[in-house]
């Protein structure tokens, strides 16, 4: 590995103009180019995950490396030691524009999650199979919040993707008076308890009764043994 990539890689705390213009490219892009339909089809995730404030620091590290020596090759584990040791000696006011990027991700997933349907669709990607007598999970307050503004969105931009649609929401959800997000608030805390209440049930049915373990006791061996994603997929893991 070239001498120069410990020496140079990252920009120093006195001069952080070089890693201000590059992070400012950083944004987490708010619209997605694919709708669910056509994503389905490809069988490519429909919704990319969240990124960290790390690992946008490390996104970093690598477009500056790139960039300052185009023909060097890169060690992947040459470079993350580096990144690593220089994340843990930054104060928080360098690792802030970080963790506003890794904020903003979150709210773009949360938004295309709402947006293609939940995590519930997603999950369903993901398992070939699913018992379809296992209880629906919970839906937060943003996502019956879409439920009610998504078609009036589609309504007014049909051309929109799935991603614009899902940036519209994200947008008009900050913009909903408190009281309207209490309601929403105690609509998803309805369905938590359904959810809790179906689980149990489904729980009881499936899982056989042995003498002297309660399944709804944490402190159980069995508890311990059972997950809840694997059980609502109908899939037991010891």
């Amino acid at each position: 590995m070239n001498s120069t990539f410990s020496a140079n890689i990252f920009p120093s705390s006195s001069t952080t103009a070089s890693q201000s213009s590059y992070v400012d490219r950083l944004e987490p892009s708010q619209a997605m180019s694919f709708t669910a339909t056509s994503v389905r089809d490809m069988g490519k995730p429909p919704v990319r995950g969240k990124t960290s404030p790390y690992g946008f620091f490390v996104k970093m590290c690598y477009e500056e490396h790139k960039k300052k020596y185009p023909n060097e090759n890169v060690q992947v584990t040459e470079i993350s030691k580096k990144c690593s040791e220089k994340w843990k000696t930054m104060v928080d006011e360098e690792k802030r524009r970080f963790y506003e990027l890794a904020q903003k991700d979150a709210e773009r997933y949360q938004a295309e999650v709402a947006a293609y349907g939940g995590e519930d669709a997603m999950r369903k990607r993901k398992r070939a199979k699913k018992d379809p007598n296992a209880p629906k999970r919970a839906l937060s307050a943003f996502f019956f919040f879409s439920q009610d503004r998504r078609p009036a969105v589609q309504g007014q931009h049909p051309e929109w993707k799935v991603g614009q649609v899902a940036q519209e929401l994200g947008r008009l959800w900050k913009t909903v008076p408190q009281e309207e997000k209490d309601m929403y608030e105690r609509k998803a805390q309805m369905d938590k308890e359904r959810y809790a209440e179906e689980m149990r049930d489904y729980k009881s049915a499936i899982i056989p009764k042995i003498p002297g373990i309660d399944i709804e006791d944490d402190h159980s061996d069995l508890h311990h043994h059972v997950h809840v994603d694997d059980l609502q997929h109908g899939q037991i893991i010891s």
